[in-house]
This record gives C-alpha cells, structure tokens and sequence, in this order.
C-alpha cells in the first residue's frame, strides 16, 4: 500500500515536468513527421496513377477524335494534319521520382516546334488551346482543312476534362517519339504559301473513275485530298499508284495474300484490291490496324465493268 500511495501523492518537481513535456512533444512530432511523410508519399503515387488514367482516357479521345488527321500513332496524314509524336513536335522527355515517389518531367530535347512559332507557354498548353479552339485562319497550303474547334464552349464534342486528358496522352509520345524522317512534319511559318503544283490533267477515262470514285462512297472511308475526300477509315488514297508498286513488291503482300494469285502490276493489285478486299489486309490505317470485312465485298455486282476500269484508271493514276 505504502508504494501505490507514494505513486499517487508523487508530485514530481517543475524541472522534471519541463522535461518530460518536452520529450513527449518530441514524440509527437517525430510520429506526425513520419505519418506525414508516408501520406506525401502515398499521395504522390495516387497522383502518378491517376496520372496514368489520364494518359488511358486520353489515348481513346485521341484515337476517336484526333488519329484520322494526325495517324493512328502519331505519325501524321498527308494533307491532313502534321505528325504529334515527332520529336520536332514534343522534343523528347524523361520521368524523374525523386526520394518521396514524386514523379515529374524533365525536357531532355525541347519541342523545335513551339520555338519556330514562338510559342512561350509549356507543349500541354499549347495542345490544349489548340484542341480546344482550333486554328481558325488558315496559314498553309499544305493541309487541306482548318483545325477544327473541339471544346464544348466553342461548339465543340469534348469537355475540358477530356481536353486535358488528350494532352497528357500526346505529351506522353515525349518519352519515345518518333524520329523526325519517320512523321510528316509542319512547314515552317510563311513556307506553306506558295501554290500546289498544277495537277496532271486526267484523261477522259481518269475523270470518268474519279466520278466513279465519288459516287460509290469511297470517299467516306478512303481520303484523297483535293476531291473533298476525307475519308479516316480505310487507307489513304492519294499515291495509290506509287503506293501499289511498292505493296505488290513487298514481302509483306507476297507472304500474306489469300485466295487470290499475287499481284504483278499496280493496276492488278488495285482491281483485287476492290474485288476482293480481304485477299491482302493492309497492315495499318489511319485510326489503327486495318480489319477484314469492312470494305463491301460485292463490287463485282454494284460497279459495271466500265466504270471499274476507270476507277482503276484513276486510282493508278495518283502518284
């Protein structure tokens, strides 16, 4: 009894109560310091994840909106749109985590781009205000359209929300761009003027073809620029003359076509290639991996005999 009661009447001395206070407050702040730095830490991996998401969202914006005019990786259609996964376009980029798992960007090779236009602010920026409000004045002859609006505010289909997201997808291709001879790259500033080359004039028959090819629908899947044919679904038609000598000579076409004897002859290789689309399946179009069976199969029944040779006249024709 003696102990317990001088445990309950210790009444330790002002120094000893100094001290111990101070120790406990030392406690205290070593276990809000150590929680701290494990939430900083947590948090900073939350960000890089969400991050992540933001990038997965983007890529499906990107490739819904974006891909038709500027290529299913990046790389960019001609008369379409520029190449976004260039490095003249986003430089080249590093992710740096530091000692809390803090990840940040830092510019290895910055975008040659933004410096020939004179742009101050950051690449994301720009790709927003871009995508966003488009470009509404037309600076080039080397692109057939105007970039379009695309924010809700200016009447466009994205919120801002998947406006940030596209970015964020297209500032990605930093960490591995493209090289510059692989991508179709802008003009630079007052050197997309001057006037397109007068066109070879069609003969009778290549006019009639290109009729043929306006009127069947081609257009809405295959693009061939200065005939208002824009289409992102199909392969782009506008060297398909230079385009087929070079498939029928690859080694891709002779292992792969089914069903049908090898082409020897650009126009062969167009006439299966309508007649029988699935024979040989491109291996890329402008919004990805080309399939099967979207090309209509009953071209031999809906276009005369005429009509075909012309088509075929005219497509062999674009070089």
């Amino acid at each position: 009894m003696s102990i317990i009661k001088k445990i309950i009447t210790f009444r330790p001395s002002f120094t000893l109560r100094i001290l111990t206070g101070l120790v406990s407050i030392l406690i205290l702040l070593s276990v809000c310091t150590f929680i701290g730095l494990s939430d900083r830490t947590r948090l900073n991996v939350r960000a890089a994840q969400f991050e992540s998401r933001a990038i997965e969202a983007g890529a499906k914006v990107y490739y819904d909106q974006c891909a038709r005019c500027h290529g299913a990786n990046g790389e960019g259609v001609e008369g379409l749109g520029p190449g976004l996964a260039s490095e003249f376009f986003v430089g080249r980029i590093e992710l740096v985590r530091d000692e809390m798992q803090q990840q940040s960007i830092r510019v290895v090779v910055p975008s040659e781009r933004l410096k020939q236009i004179g742009w101050t602010g950051s690449l994301r920026d720009y790709i927003i205000a871009v995508t966003e409000s488009g470009i509404p004045v037309k600076t080039s002859n080397v692109w057939d359209v105007n970039h379009p609006t695309f924010g809700e505010r200016y009447g466009g289909p994205l919120r801002g929300d998947q406006i940030r997201d596209v970015a964020s997808f297209i500032v990605n291709y930093g960490l591995n761009p493209l090289p510059n001879d692989q991508a179709i790259l802008p003009p630079a500033p007052g050197e997309g003027q001057a006037a397109r080359p007068t066109p070879v004039p069609l003969t009778p028959e290549q006019e009639a073809g290109k009729q043929v090819y306006l009127a069947q629908g081609c257009a809405a899947c295959h693009a061939i620029r200065g005939v208002g044919a824009q289409g992102a679904i199909g392969p782009n038609m506008n060297r398909m003359g230079a385009v087929a000598a070079e498939r029928i000579a690859s080694d891709d076409y002779k292992s792969k076509i089914q069903g049908q004897p090898p082409a020897t002859t650009p126009e062969e290789y167009i006439r299966q290639s309508i007649l029988y689309p699935n024979a040989y399946i491109v291996p890329q179009c402008p919004q990805g991996p080309c399939q099967a069976n979207l090309m209509p199969r009953n071209y031999a029944q809906v276009i005369p005999p005429q009509d075909l040779d012309n088509l075929v006249a005219y497509l062999a024709s674009l070089k």
